[in-house]
């Protein structure tokens, strides 16, 4: 796991402003730890994509979401967006932890759950707009009621063209 360094922020020639912060982050610990957790993060989200990528679940990798991750007990929180994906994960459960793995990261377990609402994984229906109703056109509406008398009384085929007749209009 790499360390956070402060200096790798700065550009080669750092401004005046940029040495102010670069000392402040350095002098405020919780900051300079709160950034090195999100770095992890970042490698860790990496990580993560390459190793589903590699067990053949490159279609899930936008539906899975980051955790959590403890260090101290080797254990990685997944989210999924639905039960599919979660269940799919799961059947690939030890693949990926030896990707994982193999990548230096020390994780022992891994425990998925679906996503609860709000961790920033949205369904891909919400996204859509509703289908328009298909149009129903005078010659439409005249063609349909032509072949309606043709049609045998109580079949099938009568019955579903008299509802379309109906919701059509």
């Amino acid at each position: 796991m790499r360390k956070f360094k402060s200096q790798s922020l700065a550009p080669r020639r750092p401004s005046a402003n940029a040495r102010s912060a670069l000392t402040c982050i350095e002098e405020n610990t919780p900051l300079a730890s709160l950034l090195q957790q999100v770095e992890n993060n970042q490698h860790l989200n990496r990580a993560l994509a390459l190793s589903l990528n590699k067990n053949g679940l490159e279609m899930a990798i936008p539906h899975v979401k980051l955790g959590g991750f403890s260090e101290e007990i080797g254990e990685l929180k997944l989210f999924a967006l639905n039960s599919a994906v979660a269940s799919r994960l799961q059947q690939k459960l030890p693949s990926i932890l030896f990707k994982l793995q193999e990548q230096g990261w020390p994780v022992q377990i891994i425990i998925i759950k679906q996503s609860p609402g709000g961790v920033g994984i949205s369904s891909e229906k919400d996204d859509l707009p509703p289908e328009p109703r298909p149009v129903f056109s005078e010659k439409a509406q005249k063609s349909w009621e032509k072949l309606l008398p043709t049609l045998e009384e109580g079949s099938p085929l009568r019955v579903a063209v008299e509802k379309l007749l109906k919701n059509g209009q």
